[in-house]
């Protein structure tokens, strides 16, 4: 029997009833974790008959308790305005919470917002298990595990018009930070919403992991080489060869818990001499054993350090100043979504395939700028049925925003915009943001006049060399054999990229094969001899 068939049939009204008299048995087809949860509301005084207490902070309160949260808020912000998305159909709101259970921010409107509000559903509400009684929020960090709990299944009757399903979100180092939620009416099924509040939260703790360890060696690994730099791989961090951070993959692809943090070392987890791999994001993915023999494919990521200009003192001693180091993009936006001035800031986590048009973006009405946080867009004109891919954008690239605008999400990632009032607001309060967008925004120029110039000027055989050579540089994985390309591009794709037809492009890769410089491998593709393909440009 389904949950949702169970709870139209009434039999929740008769289990609470027979709870009421102190004679509900496990067998009456409660779930367990609903069960226990009655039971330690009861057991707390609260009176299932009567309402509950309500308690909402203050407004200045309620803004403390977000500053003291704000990495959290903002590494969460992407994804509960995707899973707000995802789950529009419904009217449901997403909720962000303290690890109290306190309402730190949330995503919603219309009347189903209007009517989470009025059972203070709403931020600065506290939702914990202890006060509310059974709820999706409460529950999920009394349990530390996701559930859903629907209509009548919830302590007080007051909240029977409510379903929700919440995750607790888990910190690197293995503390509970917070809890995701999504509501709705009790009366929409339920069927995927957990699974999609999950997905949610292994995107939020996969920021949070980078948020904390990006100045430590991280390894990211799987069993199937085809998982790493999805959501679904494991990542670890060291502090020299000792582990100290983690994200639940990780752990869960190694039969560890959270306590071997800080207690294990990496040559006590694998058989491979950690100073023998190169920490390089563009370096080969390696073959790790574990100590028990499992074999996994893994990639080292070395500490994204900042380095500071030479100082006066070091100049006294003869020494050449260096050259002022240019601020990261993303790590400008990072710094700016965690102050007062994130409300100016639009972030939005993107699905591969979206297509984004400037003329829906309020941003674009008197121009603006689109950062990629994460992912991959291309950026691409149209006519009569034609198109032409204009850039391809990876994290940390940014471009001009306007209505005529077109762009098709290529992987999955998170895109900021900032309209140009707000941006030169912005920009006064913090001028790394200027200096850093505009090196990003000069170099998309460049590839713009480069591609006019190979257009006018460059056959096809000269355009979809550089694109193939572009392609290797950005996305290749170096091999024995040469550099190979998991997921290359298409024959359309790079039509698309160069201003020509498939079948143009087939017959150019097919002399590129012939001539042994290019060759495929069931889906890859892999350039044997990438200096030789670069000398064709000369």
């Amino acid at each position: 029997m389904t949950r949702v068939g169970w709870f139209e049939r009434g039999a929740t009204s008769e289990a609470r009833r027979q709870f009421l008299s102190g004679g509900l048995a496990q067998e009456t087809g409660i779930p367990l974790l609903i069960l226990r949860s009655w039971q330690r509301s009861a057991a707390k005084g609260l009176d299932m008959e009567a309402g509950p207490a309500v308690n909402v902070l203050s407004q200045q309160l309620l803004r403390e308790l977000q500053e003291r949260n704000e990495t959290l808020v903002s590494v969460a912000r992407g994804e509960m305005e995707a899973l707000f998305q995802d789950a529009s159909m419904t009217g449901a709101i997403v909720i962000l919470t303290d690890p109290s259970g306190v309402v730190l921010f949330s995503v919603g409107k219309g009347d189903f917002a209007e009517q989470a509000a009025r059972v203070a559903l709403r931020p600065g509400a506290i939702w914990d298990e202890g006060t509310i009684g059974t709820n999706a929020i409460g529950t999920a960090l009394a349990e530390r595990q996701p559930i859903t709990v629907i209509g009548s299944e919830h302590f007080f009757d007051v909240h029977k018009v409510l379903s929700c399903s919440a995750a607790p979100i888990v910190d690197p180092c293995g503390a509970v930070v917070g809890v995701l939620d999504l509501t709705n009416a009790s009366e929409v099924p339920q069927t995927h919403t957990l699974a999609l509040v999950r997905r949610a939260v292994e995107q939020i703790e996969r920021r949070l992991f980078e948020s904390r360890f990006s100045d430590h060696e991280r390894m990211c690994f799987h069993s199937d080489p085809y998982l790493i730099g999805s959501s679904h791989e494991g990542l670890l961090a060291f502090d020299g060869d000792r582990l100290i951070g983690a994200n639940r993959h990780g752990l869960g692809l190694l039969n560890l818990d959270w306590p071997a943090l800080g207690a294990s070392r990496f040559g006590e987890l694998f058989t491979v001499d950690q100073g023998s791999i190169n920490p390089n994001p563009a370096s080969d993915d390696f073959v790790v054993q574990t100590k028990n023999g499992q074999t996994l494919f893994a990639r080292m990521q070395a500490p994204r350090r900042v380095h500071a200009v030479q100082t006066v003192a070091d100049e006294s001693r003869g020494g050449l100043p260096t050259q002022q180091h240019t601020p990261d993009l993303c790590q400008i936006i990072d710094r700016l979504l965690k102050g007062p001035s994130a409300r100016q800031i639009s972030v939005r986590r993107m699905k591969t395939g979206q297509l984004i048009y400037g003329a829906d973006e309020e941003e674009a009405s008197d121009q603006g700028l689109l950062i990629v946080r994460s992912g991959r867009l291309r950026c691409f004109a149209s006519f009569e049925g034609k198109e032409l891919t204009l850039f391809t954008l990876d994290a940390g690239d940014a471009i001009p925003l306007h209505a005529g605008s077109a762009f098709e999400v290529k992987k999955d990632g998170e895109i900021v915009t900032i309209n140009l009032a707000s941006f030169r607001r912005l920009t006064q309060c913090d001028p790394d943001l200027a200096v850093s967008a505009m090196p990003v925004i000069d170099r998309m120029l460049q590839k713009s006049l480069r591609m006019n110039e190979d257009m006018v000027f460059r056959g096809v055989k000269h355009r979809l060399i550089r694109a193939l050579c572009d392609a290797a540089g950005r996305d290749g994985r170096k091999i024995e054999q040469g550099i190979v390309l998991d997921t290359p591009p298409n024959a359309e794709d790079f039509a698309m990229q160069i201003g020509t037809t498939r079948q143009s492009v087939s017959s150019v890769m097919a002399e590129l094969i012939r001539s042994g410089v290019l060759r495929r491998h069931g889906a890859a593709m892999v350039v044997s001899d990438l200096d030789r393909l670069k000398q064709e440009l000369e």
